[in-house]
Parts: structure tokens; sequence; C-alpha cells
């Protein structure tokens, strides 16, 4: 709702708002209308109030009057300052507009100034140059006038100068006349040049068809050809082409042997030197008289100044050539011919004379070579041996030879090694004893020398030796693609590796004497080496006897002594670094190898005791045949470890001997068998004409053991076995169980009774073979019969009790029977 205010209450609100900036109070006001007709009114109210203020105005100014007068003069005055000060500035800025004009007209001056001096100062250059130009154009003129003369002595001088004078041309200017005078010189200088070549040629010729050097004696000629060539630079140029040529024509031809034995003569007749077409028998003296004429001949007909920088560089490859082409063929393959070469020293120190007195270097080269011939000798022998070793090497197996080895043991009258019947009666009261002997009577030593665990590869392996040699637990064999390079270096000797047999029960006893309780008894036993252990033996023995000779005749030369007695390690180590190679290519190749590598530290011990004698050169092979006997036995191991993995698959596709009665798996379970007993005889087949019968017992019937003790864990396995799988594993066990007869005791026929097999030695060389037999018989027999095994039978002396009642719980179902049998093999056992 509007209000209605009075047209003095709007003018008074107007004029309180102008005068102090506040509001009206009155609500009425502020919702008022403002009419018109308030217009007059309100503006004569502000303009009564603009007079108010105006009057106080004057009130007020009247005291402060004189003041303001005194700004007034006070700001009239500044102002004429301030125009005085403008006025200064203009002035002061003029006067430097003018300075500037005057120092650029200086800089313009100065700069005038200096270019005057400089077309002063290149006027007097150009004029210096140009009688230097004037000066060399004359001198070219008469050098092209001493060319044309023949004085080429003169012209080199002058162009010497001439160069000289270019030079300081060349480095202040690049005046067109200055390059014109350069081609010119060089134009110059080239004719000389020439000229002067010319000149060498026709002093110094050579024929490369004749294989002639002729060199005129005209000494003063020559010398001032070369003392005008050193001016040029060019006499180094020429003095190396000039030996090069004389190294071809004449000094090569000389050195080297035409067909190996014959040479071609070094000839000298009057100006010139030659070699001949013609060829002798070689002879070092005379080879040395005429180097030394050829050396003669060129001191005498060359200048200083051609034979010093000639013989510097024809010395130093002539030597190098000298003992590589003719003195290193006379050091000897042997020792005994080192005392033929006392003349072929006195002619090298001769020879080496004769250069010292021409002042030709290499005399000292010469003396080294002679103060250097044992171990020169010793370098050839070493090299010597390794190519022959090489050779040997690449001929491969060579000749298979058959070696025995022999053993001379002492025994006790108590011994039963030997008594005939007592093996019967031994074996027949102790062979239920446990961990008791074989069935020859024989009482192995199972145990490891250094840790006492159980080797399967060595059971009958040493009468009493034994403990003399330690053997290696067989699961310590490389089963990898081992590193060759590793097992021929001898790293890693110290591993544990599978012991291969080494001294065996020798199926022979001959020679047996002695007296009192004790007797001596030799042991005899043959197998098969390749040809390359007794060359390399042949090679050992050869440098040994060279050492010797060597001690005897120089026992102070300590240095060729033990480079020489380094050799037979050296040729040691090239073998076993590179058997595995050549030995790889045959499938018996790693039992060749253990042969090879045993008989050669059986024959590098028999040199070492015959050199006990003497060991004045230190030769010892201990470290060499622990290294080479370690390297055999890991042949041996490889290849025992091959074989067992290649049984092991063939063994796995019988997956277990599981449902071995149902199609596939009866074919896969008969195949297994078959290539199994295949796969023995074949090796055994092979390693018989390699190994000693022993050993080839103990290897195959490692590999055997391998077989049993697989198919025993796998029945062992079966939780229930059939009748009809009863059956059909009997008949597996009783393939393998033929295999007994590769296990036949290689002995002579009289010593088997008439009408006697000779028994096998299955159970010796196979640990485990009564367990596998046992195990044969327990699936096919019934309980009464497993119980008279296990009660008189000896069943209890291969299985325990829970083993045996598994087997009964597989083969047989849960019956009365079956538990009473049970109960009577726990009772009989104390459980």
């Amino acid at each position: 709702m509007t209000s209605h205010a009075s047209s003095t209450q709007l003018s008074e609100a107007i004029l309180e708002s102008v005068q102090h900036g506040t509001y009206p109070a009155s609500e009425e006001i502020i919702s008022a209308t403002f009419p018109p007709s308030a217009f007059s009114e309100a503006l004569k109210l502000l303009n009564q109030a603009r007079d108010e203020v105006k009057a106080q105005i004057r009130l007020s100014s009247k005291d402060s009057a004189q003041d303001i007068d005194g700004w007034i003069l006070q700001a009239k005055q500044l102002r004429e300052d301030i125009e005085t000060v403008q006025s200064s500035s203009h002035h002061i800025l003029i006067k430097a507009q003018r300075v500037e004009e005057l120092q650029q007209n200086s800089h313009a001056a100065n700069n005038k100034l200096c270019l005057l001096e400089e077309e002063v100062a290149f006027i007097g250059n150009l004029s210096t140059i140009l009688q230097k130009v004037f000066g060399i154009r004359q001198a070219t003129t008469q050098i092209q006038r001493l060319v044309d003369q023949g004085e080429l002595l003169k012209a080199i001088d002058l162009t010497v100068q001439v160069e000289q004078g270019l030079a300081v041309l060349q480095s202040g200017s690049i005046i067109r006349a200055v390059a014109v005078l350069k081609n010119e010189c060089e134009e110059l200088r080239q004719e000389v040049v020439t000229a002067l070549t010319q000149k060498w040629h026709e002093l110094i010729r050579t024929d490369g068809p004749k294989s002639i050097v002729s060199l005129p004696y005209h000494s003063r000629l020559i010398s001032a050809v070369a003392d005008a060539m050193e001016k040029l630079g060019l006499l180094d140029g020429h003095v190396v082409n000039f030996g090069k040529e004389l190294e071809t024509l004449i000094i090569m031809p000389r050195l080297q042997l035409q067909d190996g034995s014959q040479e071609r003569l070094l000839v000298i007749e009057s100006d010139s030197i030659k070699i001949t077409e013609s060829l002798s028998s070689h002879d070092l003296h005379r080879l040395f008289d005429d180097l030394g004429a050829l050396m003669g001949f060129l001191q005498m007909r060359l200048p200083p100044s051609i034979i010093g920088p000639l013989s510097e560089g024809l010395a130093p490859n002539l030597v190098e050539k000298l003992i590589s082409l003719r003195l290193s063929t006379t050091i000897p393959d042997a020792f005994a011919a080192l005392s033929g070469l006392d003349s072929t020293r006195q002619q090298v120190l001769g020879f080496s004379e004769t250069m010292h007195s021409y002042s030709w270097p290499g005399a000292a080269r010469l003396q080294a070579w002679v103060n250097s011939i044992p171990e020169l000798w010793v370098e050839k022998r070493q090299r010597i041996s390794l190519d022959k070793l090489r050779r040997l090497l690449k001929r491969g197996y060579g000749h298979i030879k058959t070696v025995e080895r022999v053993e001379t043991q002492v025994i006790s009258q108590q011994d039963h090694l030997f008594t005939g019947n007592a093996n019967n009666d031994v074996w027949n009261g102790r062979w239920s004893e446990e961990e008791e002997s074989s069935p020859v009577g024989i009482k192995y030593n199972l145990q490891n020398a250094e840790d006492g665990h159980e080797e399967d590869d060595v059971r009958a392996w040493g009468l009493d030796d034994q403990g003399d040699e330690a053997t290696m637990p067989s699961d310590a064999a490389p089963s990898a693609e081992t590193e060759d390079e590793d097992d021929a270096w001898g790293w890693g000797d110290d591993t544990n590796i599978e012991a291969p047999p080494h001294e065996t029960v020798k199926p022979f006893a001959q020679g047996i004497n002695g007296r009192g309780n004790e007797r001596a008894i030799t042991l005899r036993e043959t197998y098969n080496i390749t040809a390359l252990p007794v060359g390399i033996r042949d090679l050992v023995s050869s440098i040994i006897s060279d050492l010797d000779e060597l001690g005897v005749r120089k026992p102070s030369d300590a240095p060729a002594i033990a480079a020489l007695s380094a050799v037979p390690s050296l040729l040691l180590v090239m073998y076993r670094a590179s058997a595995s190679n050549f030995y790889s290519i045959n499938n018996r190749g790693n039992m060749f190898l253990y042969n090879d590598c045993l008989w050669l530290v059986d024959q590098l011990g028999q040199l070492m005791r015959g050199q006990d004698r003497n060991q004045n050169h230190g030769l010892h092979f201990d470290n060499d045949m622990a290294a080479l006997e370690a390297f055999g036995k890991r042949s041996y191991g490889k290849e025992m470890e091959s074989q067992r993995t290649i049984i092991k698959d063939l063994l796995d596709g019988a997956q277990g001997f599981i449902n071995c009665t149902e199609p596939p798996f009866s074919q896969q379970c008969d195949l297994a068998i078959s290539t199994i007993v295949d796969r023995l005889r074949d090796t055994h087949k092979q390693w018989r004409g390699v190994l000693s019968y022993s050993a080839l017992l103990q290897s195959v019937g490692s590999l055997l053991s391998t077989v049993i003790d697989k198919i025993t864990i796998d029945v062992q396995d079966m939780s229930d076995i059939s009748e009809p799988e009863s059956q059909c594993l009997t008949a597996y066990c009783k393939r393998i169980i033929s295999l007994e007869d590769m296990f036949l005791p290689q002995q002579p026929a009289q010593s088997v009774p008439a009408g006697e097999d000779a028994v096998p030695l299955t159970a010796v060389y196979v640990p485990g073979w009564f367990k596998f037999q046992f195990l044969s018989e327990i699936l096919d027999s019934s309980l009464v019969d497993i119980k008279y095994l296990w009660t008189d039978g000896g069943l209890k002396l291969e299985y325990d009790t829970e083993e045996v009642v598994d087997l009964i719980e597989a083969l047989f179902a849960d019956s009365e029977h079956r538990r009473r049998a049970i109960g009577e093999l726990r009772r009989s056992s104390g459980r």
C-alpha cells in the first residue's frame, strides 16, 4: 500500500541524504511516492543549503588569506625555475649532438688514414714479392739450363733454394704469379728427380729374370747421387726399394732350399752379384761365406749414406729368415745328435762377428739363438711329440692289442681262496649267513674305502686291495651329456664318480710258491687296449730317455730340463682333451678308453719306478696318473650310466606290469622284457672283446642288477596279482634268470669235474640275484611252499617279513589259510 507524505517531509529527507548521506528512518517516507509538485520545494531547500555552505567558506577563509598569497608567489617562482632548467637542457642537448658529429668525422678520418697506411704497406710488400718472384723466375731459368747441361747437383741445390723461397712466398701471399711459379718449380723438380732416378738406376742395376744385381765401382758418383737424393728426400725410398729387390733376387733364393736338400749358390763377378741356376747339396759353411761376401761387396761398392739405412732395413729380416729357413732345420730331433751342433755354433758365431765387423745389426740375435739351442731343441721336441700324438689320435684305434695284467699276492694257508673242496664246504656251511660270501667261497669287501657306502659296481673286485683304492658311489656318475672338456682337463676330478672295476677276481692262479704258513700266488688276466696308449707310452719313454741324457751331459741346464719335463704332462693333457672325440666313433669307445687309461697309468707307474734312482730332472707323474685314472673311470661311469638310462627307459615301457595279461599292455610288457634280454646279451657280446672277463661280468652284472631291482620294485608295488598275472610275471622272471648263462666262470675244462656243469657266478656279480630268484619262486608257489621257503629255504635272508606279507596279500585272496600263513610268518620272525 502506498503511503502519503507531505512535500516538505520528502524535500527534507532528500536534503538530509545529500548533506549527511543518511536515509529516512520513517517507513512512511521511504515508501512514499515523490510527486512532481515537490521538486520545486526540494530545489529551494538545496539552494538554501548551498548558500549557507558558501557563507561559511567565506567566513572561514578570511583568517588564512595571507598564507594563500604566499603559496601563489612560490608557485609562480617554481614555474620560472622550471622554464629556466628546460632552456638549459635544450642548449646542452644541442652541444652533445655537435660533439657526436665531430667524433664521427674523426673516426672517418682515422679509417682513411689506416686505409692509406695499408695501401702503402701492400705496395711495399708487393714490390718485395715481385722482386722475389723475379729472382725465383731467374732461378728457374737457370735450373732448366743446368738440367740441360747435366749439372744435376747444382740444379738440385738451386731447386732446394727455389722451393724454400716459394714456401716463404706461399705463407704470405696468394698472388697468381706465385701459383704459376709453383707449377713451374714442380715441373722442374720432376725433371730433376727423373734425371736423378735415371742416374741411380744406371749406377745400381737389377735384372729380375736373371737374378743379377750390378754395382759398378763409381764411389764418388754414387755418393754424389746419394747426397742429391737425400737433399730431395728421395734416398730413403730408393734404399728401401733396393733392399727389397736385393732380398727378392739374391738373399731369399740363396737361403731357400730346393727339393728339401738342394740350394742355389751366390756368385760375385766383377761388378755384379747373381744366383746360379745349378743346384748343390746344402752347406751351412758355404752359405755363411756367401752372405759374408755379399756384405763385403755391398760395403765396398756403396757409400755410408746408402749402406747404413740399407743394412738397418735388410739385416733384421735376413737374420730371421736365416734362422727360420736354415738354422732351425739344423736342430735335431734326438738329443744324442745335439753334440753335432758344435760346428754349427761356431759357424753362426763366426757369421755374427762378420756382421758386427761390417756394422750390420743382427749379431746379437744370432748369439742369442746360439745360447738358446737347448731351449729350441726342447720346443722342437715338444712340437714333434704333440704332432706324433695328433697323428696317433687321427689314425684311431689301430691294431687292438691284448695285454695281460699280472699280480702277485701272498696268502696264508688258512685262506680258502684256492683250497679246492674247502670252497664247497664254506659255501654249503655259510650260504644262509647274512653278508657272507659268494658261491666260490670268497668273502668280498663291499665297503667303500673312504666313506663305507655300498658300491654296486665293485662287487667281487680285489682280494685284499679294496681298502687300498677308494671307490665312489655309482649314483654319482655323470648322467647327462657331460662336459668333455671338464673330463679331459681333469676339472672336477675330486667329485664323486662311479668306480669301475680295477682289481679283479682273477680266474686262474699260477705259480703258487711258498713255504711255511704263507704262499705267493700269481694272478693273471687279459684285456684289450687300442694302439693309442702304446704310442703315448713310447713317446713318454723316449722323452724320459732324453731327460736322462740331458741330465748327464748338461746337468746345469735347468731351464731346458724343466721345459722338457713338462712335455709328458702336456701329452697326457692333450690326450685327455682329445680322446673323447676320437673314441666316441665306436660303440665300445668308452670301455676302450677306460682300459687304455688304466693300462697307461700302470705303464707310467713302471716308468716312474724306473726313474727313482735319478731325480735330477724332477719328473713326476703322480698328478697326471691320478687325472688320467679319474678320466678313465669317468668314461666308464658315463657308459654305465648311459646303459642304465636305456634299460630304465625300456622297462618304463612295461608301465609297472599293470594289466600285463590284457592287450595292449601284454604286448608292451613282452616287448620290454624281450628288448631288455636282447640288449643285455648284445652289450655282453660287445664288451667281451674289450674288458677282462671278470670286469665284463661285473659291468654286465651291474646292468642286470638295475633290471631285477626295477622289476622287483614294480612287482612289490602291485596290490593285487591275479593268477594269470602271476604266471605271466613268473615267465618274465625266468626269461631274465636265463641270462645267468652269461656269468659262467672262465676256467679250464679240467677244473670242472666230469658230469658236473659249471656254476654261474651270477650271485657274485649281480647284487640282489637271490632275492630276484626268490621272487620268481614266490610268484609260482602256494602258501605252503612260501612257508617252506621262509622257514627252511633261506627266504628270510633276502626278504623281511612285511615284504613277504605284502606279496602274499597281493597273490592270494583273503581267507583263513592266508591269515594263518601270515600269522605264522610274523610269529617266526618274532613279531
